[in-house]
C-alpha cells in the first residue's frame, strides 16, 4: 500500500488553473472511437516499452483531432509512446484522464508534464486493482459456476460464463472511460482523500479469500475410509469429522499445500508428491 500510496503523491493534481475553452470539444463519438481501439492494447506488447503503442493506437484519434498542427501532433504521439504498463481493462480510466489533460493542453494550458504524471502514477495501483479484482477474484467466481454447470452436463456454464465475463467488461470499460474523461483530475484527489485504492485492494482479498474458501469444498475431496468398532456400533472417521466441520480434510489438505508453496517447493513437485501420498494413503485403506 505505501509503494501505491508514493505513486499517487507523485501525480500533479493541481486543476486549479484549468479553463474551460469551447473551440476544442471531445464527442461521445470521439471516446467511442478510443473505446473501441483500446480492445487491441494488448495487441503490440513488447518488451522494451511494452503497451506503449497500444496506449498511442487509442489515442490517435483523439490526438488527429485536437493537433491539426503536425509538429505538435508528433510531439503528442512521442509523448505517449513512453514506456507503459498496466492492467488491460484499467486502461480505460487513465485514457479518459489523459484525454481530458491532452484537451486542456490543446487549448493552451500547458498540461505536458501533468499527462506523463498522471500516466506513470496511475498504470501501478491500477494494476494491482486489476490483477486483485478482476482476475484474482471475479473471474474464478463466474469460471467456478460456469464449471459447475459443465461438471452437471449443462451447456448453460460455458454460456454464462462468457455473458457475464464479457457483459463485465465491455460495461465496466465504457463507464470508466467516460468516467475519467468527466471527472479527469478530480478522480485523483478523490482517489488520495477517500484511499480508494487500499479499500478496494481489501476487498478484493476478502472476496478471494471467501471464493477459495467455496472451491475448497466443492472441488477438493479428500475422504478417509477409516472406522472403528465400540461394543455393537460401528463409527465412521469421516461421517465423524463432517458433523464436527464440513469439508475438514479439504480445507487441512489446502493449507497444507499452501504451506509448502510458502517454503518455495515448486508445484511440480506439489503435484508429484500428491500422486505419491494419494497412493500410498489409499493402499493403507486411510483414504477411502
Amino acid at each position: 500500500m505505501s509503494e501505491i500510496n508514493n505513486n499517487l503523491e507523485e501525480v500533479n493534481v493541481d486543476s486549479k488553473n484549468i479553463e474551460v475553452n469551447d473551440d476544442v470539444k471531445i464527442t461521445k463519438s470521439d471516446l467511442n472511437k478510443v473505446y473501441w481501439r483500446s480492445m487491441f492494447e494488448m495487441a503490440s506488447i513488447n518488451y522494451e516499452r511494452f503497451q506503449a503503442l497500444g496506449f498511442l493506437h487509442s489515442m490517435t484519434p483523439i490526438i488527429k483531432k485536437l493537433y491539426p498542427d503536425e509538429e505538435r501532433r508528433k510531439k503528442a504521439m512521442k509523448r505517449h509512446m513512453e514506456m507503459y504498463n498496466s492492467h488491460p481493462w484499467m486502461i480505460e480510466p487513465i485514457l479518459g484522464t489523459t484525454i481530458a489533460l491532452e484537451e486542456q493542453n490543446a487549448k493552451g494550458i500547458d498540461t505536458e508534464d501533468a499527462i506523463n504524471n498522471v500516466k506513470v502514477g496511475l498504470m501501478g495501483p491500477f494494476a494491482g486493482i486489476g490483477d486483485s479484482l478482476f482476475w484474482g477474484t471475479i473471474r474464478p467466481i463466474l469460471a467456478g459456476i460456469g464449471a459447475a454447470l459443465a461438471l452437471q452436463g449443462s451447456i448453460l456454464g460455458p454460456i454464462i460464463f462468457l455473458l457475464a465475463w464479457n457483459i463485465l467488461n465491455f460495461g465496466f470499460r465504457w463507464y470508466s472511460l467516460n468516467y475519467g474523461y468527466n471527472v479527469g483530475m478530480k478522480m485523483l484527489k478523490d482517489m488520495k482523500k477517500n484511499n480508494i485504492v487500499q479499500k478496494i485492494s481489501e476487498g478484493a482479498a476478502v472476496l478471494g479469500l471467501m471464493v477459495l474458501g467455496v472451491l475448497v469444498a466443492q472441488w477438493i475431496n479428500v475422504k478417509t475410509g477409516l472406522q472403528f468398532t465400540a461394543g455393537d456400533k460401528v463409527f465412521k472417521v469421516q461421517e465423524i469429522l463432517d458433523s464436527i466441520l464440513p469439508s475438514m480434510l479439504p480445507l487441512i489438505s489446502t493449507l497444507i499445500l499452501v504451506k509448502l508453496l510458502r517454503k518455495k517447493i515448486t508445484p511440480n513437485k506439489l503435484i508429484l508428491g500428491i500422486f505419491v501420498v494419494a497412493l500410498i494413503l489409499s493402499a493403507l485403506k486411510i483414504l477411502g
